[in-house]
């Protein structure tokens, strides 16, 4: 297995990350805040204070990218005088990545659960970056935010047919992508 901490793995985070902001960021505010920015901006202050991070774990360094990603995406809020989103995002980006968990299935026993969680929303989050983005984002937004098709289609900007068929297809697509052993 690789060494979390290494800069040459960050890739492997970059998925999770992407899924995480997507999910964040609701259409209206996307010619404002892109989650694609966002991302690059938490790999690069994670690469620059690397040497001080003190997390040793795949699980540690995956709390770590979201703590960076929730202080980006509220410093960005802020400077869009947006100040009344922030509260929304506090615990949105942990049951987001919990979700996304929950969604691979994980059945281990309890020492081993917490750093299964984390390996399977990487895994998760490799997947959904095989799907279209808009495919990837509803399906984060159904099943690991629990939102509503109607409200998946409000963030999105989209029917709420568009969010079916969106939903359908990817987890069509989600499925034929999936292990078997999970």
């Amino acid at each position: 297995m690789s060494d979390p901490r290494d800069p040459e793995e960050f890739g492997e985070y970059r998925n999770y990350l992407m899924a995480l902001a997507r999910a964040q960021v609701s259409f209206d505010l996307r010619a404002r805040i892109d989650p694609s920015d966002l991302v690059q901006e938490t790999l690069c202050e994670a690469l620059r204070d690397l040497p001080r991070h003190r997390g040793r774990s795949r699980a540690e360094m995956m709390g770590w990218f979201r703590s960076l990603l929730r202080f980006n995406l509220i410093d960005r809020l802020r400077r869009l005088r947006l100040e009344r989103r922030v509260v929304s995002c506090d615990g949105a980006l942990d049951r987001t990545s919990q979700g996304m968990s929950a969604l691979m299935l994980a059945s281990q026993s309890a020492p081993e659960a917490r750093a299964a969680r984390e390996e399977d929303a990487l895994a998760l989050a490799a997947l959904l970056g095989q799907l279209s983005p808009p495919q990837a984002e509803a399906i984060v937004l159904k099943h690991c935010h629990g939102m509503s098709v109607a409200e998946i289609s409000r963030h999105m900007n989209r029917t709420p047919d568009a969010v079916g068929g969106l939903l359908r297809h990817g987890m069509r697509r989600l499925r034929e992508l999936m292990p078997r052993e999970v």
